[in-house]
């Protein structure tokens, strides 16, 4: 979660040069919006066109396609006007007719998930994401653009940022009121015929004993075991040796080249994968053992697990645009010198609103992600998690790739600290500054630099 905040956030600071302490804001509206698609009935002006917290009628269901494609249209738009929605920030020429109908149709596509989609967490997300990339770069277009337009000083902006914030924090309290709000959150989805229990945690529970390691997977409400899998220690070397050994061709296949995946994180994955899939195959089912060197347990739930492989497909879909787009190069040009890339032609105002863009529609993900996982939503939301996120920013050293360090650093470290101390929930984000000082002291430059 903190990831998903500290992207957008990094890529306004090292772009756009805005610190932006509006950014927990913008994820708390992430969370708000998501209200008009998953209990429409209780959103205000919304509730006259819904016969019950999640019974939209069909002119509710219209509006809520009309917004859906509006937003999207909208964003198309952000990304430098007309010529945007003639497929100038494509990264292949395309004729411009074409250009146009696939951006109407891909607005069209997200009106109809918004509509018939109505309650279901994903087309809440997408629905959030979409309006808040829409949302977001008009904050750049008539706010911080006429004061970075006046030079002023990183602190002004700093306020200005403040400003913003208590917006858009009390706009969304003139709205929806001042009182907690929750989700309707469908407590099982079918999977192939199966019933799964979305909110329902899961224990992992690990074990490493002279056998070999264990993995257990209980399902506490029920009492079934879900698996149960022995790797006996030479299995799992062979299994470790196989996977360092695929990792390392990988790496040496991918190497000097200029690929989306990079020689290091296709190693990685094609590593991880093989060791997984030799784990699933070779294991063996036994009784957990009476002693055991190390047990450790894990819970999660799938709703905890989706939200885990959302933000990861998330930071690799950055990743592919940042790489293969002609906006992410002239992202990554601008970030390294922004009066430099000027010079050799590129529009950093259209880079800079792509930027407010992509920062709205994870915020609005994520804004989603995170409501559904805390299951009430204040107005308050999104500023305790901006903290951590500054944090995150600060320690990776302000770039893109340092945020995503610096969040888990940050992440676990507010976990794990809690756990070593002995401390309560109380002392979790000062935890996080902990790290980031003892951090900034040995590397003041930060883990990237």
């Amino acid at each position: 979660m903190i990831a998903l905040g500290a992207i957008g956030l990094a890529m306004v600071y090292s772009i756009a040069e805005v610190p932006n302490f509006a950014h927990g804001d913008l994820l708390m509206m992430g969370a708000y919006t998501a209200l008009l698609i998953n209990t429409p009935g209780a959103v205000p002006l919304l509730d006259n066109l819904a016969e019950g917290a999640q019974e939209p009628t069909t002119a509710g269901l219209a509006v809520l396609f009309v917004l859906g494609t509006g937003a999207t249209l909208g964003m198309f738009y952000a990304l430098g006007g007309g010529e945007a929605l003639r497929g100038s920030w494509w990264p292949v020429d395309a004729p411009d007719a074409v250009a146009v109908v696939v951006h109407l149709l891909a607005a069209a596509v997200v009106g109809v998930v918004s509509s018939l989609g109505a309650t279901s967490f994903l087309a809440a997300m997408v629905f959030s994401g979409v309006v808040l990339a829409a949302l977001a770069p008009i904050q750049e277009r008539y706010v911080f653009r006429k004061f970075r337009q006046r030079d002023v000083s990183l602190a002004m902006m700093l306020v200005v940022s403040l400003a913003v914030a208590f917006v858009l924090r009390f706009g969304v309290q003139t709205i929806f009121g001042g009182t907690t709000r929750s989700y309707e959150i469908q407590s099982t989805v079918e999977v192939f015929g199966a019933e799964i229990k979305v909110a329902i945690v899961k224990f992992i529970d690990v074990y490493v004993s002279s056998s070999g390691v264990l993995v257990q997977i209980t399902d506490p409400a029920e009492d079934v075991m879900l698996f149960n899998n022995l790797w006996s220690w030479p299995v799992f070397a062979v299994v470790l040796l196989a996977s360092l050994a695929v990792g390392y061709a990988g790496y040496r296949y991918r190497l000097g080249t200029r690929a989306i995946l990079g020689p290091y994180l296709l190693g990685t994955i094609l590593a991880l994968a093989t060791f997984f899939a030799g784990a699933l195959v070779l294991g063996a089912s036994v009784s957990a053992p009476e002693s055991a060197l190390v047990d450790s347990r894990v819970r999660l739930s799938v709703l905890r697990l989706f939200i885990i492989l959302l933000a990861i497909g998330m930071m690799g879909a950055l990743h592919a645009a940042l790489r293969a787009t002609k906006l992410g190069k002239a992202m990554r040009a601008t970030s390294d010198n922004r009066d430099l890339a000027q010079v050799r032609g590129i529009n950093v105002d259209q880079v800079t609103m792509g930027v407010w863009v992509i920062a709205g529609l994870y915020a609005g993900i994520g804004g989603t992600a995170l409501g559904f996982l805390f299951g009430a939503l204040t107005i308050t939301l999104g500023f305790f998690l901006l903290l951590p996120m500054f944090a995150a920013v600060i320690l990776g050293g302000i770039t893109i790739y340092g945020a995503l360090l610096g969040s888990y650093v940050v992440g676990l470290s507010m976990e794990v600290g809690l756990f070593a101390t002995g401390l309560d929930a109380t002392y979790r984000v000062p935890m996080a500054f902990v790290v980031l000082i003892l951090v900034l002291i040995a590397k003041p430059e930060g883990l990237t630099g």
